[in-house]
């Protein structure tokens, strides 16, 4: 890669460290990070756009660079990267209040519509409509996931199902990421690859719901989430609605059908399947104290 970096950044380096197809190198006291472009070429200038309205706003986010033909993207073996000026470059864990604050910064920042992913009933409609096809077609083998597949696909009908019962118009949007994991450094929350548009609870949401799988218990972190008189009655509710989408089963789901685990790793996860249904009726008979829930009966069993 120094001889790629030299022809189109102009950039003399002796020492690049890769790690996991990411190129990091130091230059002039800046620290710098070559990688492959993961998401659609159409989505590029937007993510770009986003980027420059965010450190304009004094909102973190990484800086794309310019290569010598004034493009974002440098192909290197027919593959697209891009150049990043990173504003964190070390392995800092993110927490739940860097989360906290660059959703409600965020929200005043111009929002290009191809970046949204903020209708939820239509994408987790999609999404499972595709699973179902995929394990009729291909889940044989897989007996763990022929066996739980039906009982997490109906959580996220009901999260469809009460996602459409809800007046969005005035809910605010803000930056938000694709997926959030609890593990990442602030390397991954600051890339503008990994930025949407979507509603602020989205991210804390995720966050909350790897801490669950790993642990088993984020209830009290979750209400002191929910508590923080940050979120309007309707964000509390969004932020429950979200929980109906289990993803940490679903990203096991996709590995496994793409053949990159076995299903047993799913045993951990289906474990789970009691304390996750008793996090979901605890944080309902908690947010009942503060906003109208939709009657989930099965929720209301004690």
């Amino acid at each position: 890669m120094k001889n790629v970096l030299r022809y189109y950044y102009n950039l003399h380096l002796e020492d690049i460290h890769q790690n996991d197809g990411i190129y990091r190198f130091e230059w002039n006291g800046i620290h710098y990070a070559f990688l492959l472009y993961n998401r659609d070429l159409e989505e590029l200038e937007d993510l770009y756009n986003l980027s420059v309205n965010l450190i304009q706003s004094g909102i973190y986010s990484h800086q794309f660079v310019f290569n010598k033909d004034n493009q974002l993207i440098t192909y290197v073996n027919q593959k697209p990267y891009i150049l990043f000026q990173l504003y964190h470059y070390e392995k800092q864990m993110i927490t739940i209040e860097e989360i906290k604050q660059f959703s409600f910064l965020s929200t005043q920042i111009i929002q290009p519509e191809k970046l949204k992913r903020n209708n939820w009933a239509d994408l987790w409609s999609s999404k499972i409509d595709y699973f179902e096809y995929q394990v009729n077609q291909f889940g044989k083998k897989n007996s763990l996931i022929r066996e739980s597949f039906s009982y997490f696909s109906g959580l996220v009908e009901n999260g469809i199902s009460l996602f459409q019962t809800i007046e969005l118009d005035d809910i605010e949007l803000s930056v938000c990421h694709r997926r959030i994991k609890m593990n990442d450094t602030l390397f991954e929350f600051y890339n503008p690859l990994n930025f949407i548009i979507d509603y602020k609870v989205r991210d804390a949401c995720e966050y909350f719901k790897e801490k669950f799988k790993s642990n088993g218990d984020s209830l009290n972190e979750i209400i002191d989430y929910l508590t923080d008189k940050h979120l309007t009655g309707y964000e509390l509710l969004l932020f429950y609605i979200r929980l109906f989408y289990p993803s940490f089963y679903f990203d096991q789901y996709e590995h496994i059908i793409n053949n990159q685990k076995d299903d047993y790793v799913l045993k951990d996860t289906i474990s789970l399947v009691n304390q996750y249904e008793n996090l979901l009726k605890q944080l309902y008979r908690f947010l009942s104290q503060y906003i109208i829930m939709p009657d989930i009966e099965w929720i209301k069993k004690t």
